[in-house]
């Protein structure tokens, strides 16, 4: 006599332990101070701190940035969006580096 299989399987069955990847910018962190003196770097906990502070800041032009998509009652996020939500999260003269900065690098990579 056979021996038959009763391992049922489950349609749709999910993973329970998949994690959601993290974001980290460690790698631009470092890159960019490379660039500023290549003879300093960072401990690791340092870096964690700017990645935390990275990552916040992103998330806050991002929240911002949809405030004024859905108070223009528009769809899209686009570039005029994410420039008015950077001159209102980041202080003045901080801004007007980002803009110049971003629209340089917008011009570099078209």
């Amino acid at each position: 006599m056979a021996k038959t299989a009763t391992k049922s399987v489950s349609k749709g069955a999910k993973k329970t332990n998949a994690r959601k990847p993290k974001r980290s910018w460690s790698t631009y962190i470092k890159r960019s101070l490379k660039q500023v003196n290549k003879d300093l770097s960072l401990s690791g906990k340092s870096v964690k701190v700017v990645n935390s502070y990275v990552n916040d800041l992103f998330e806050r032009i991002a929240a911002e940035a949809a405030v004024l998509v859905r108070a223009n009652k528009k769809r899209t996020l686009g570039s005029a969006e994410i420039q008015t939500a950077v001159r209102l999260i980041l202080p003045a003269e901080l801004a007007k580096h980002a803009m110049a900065e971003g629209t340089k690098a917008v011009k570099a990579s078209a």
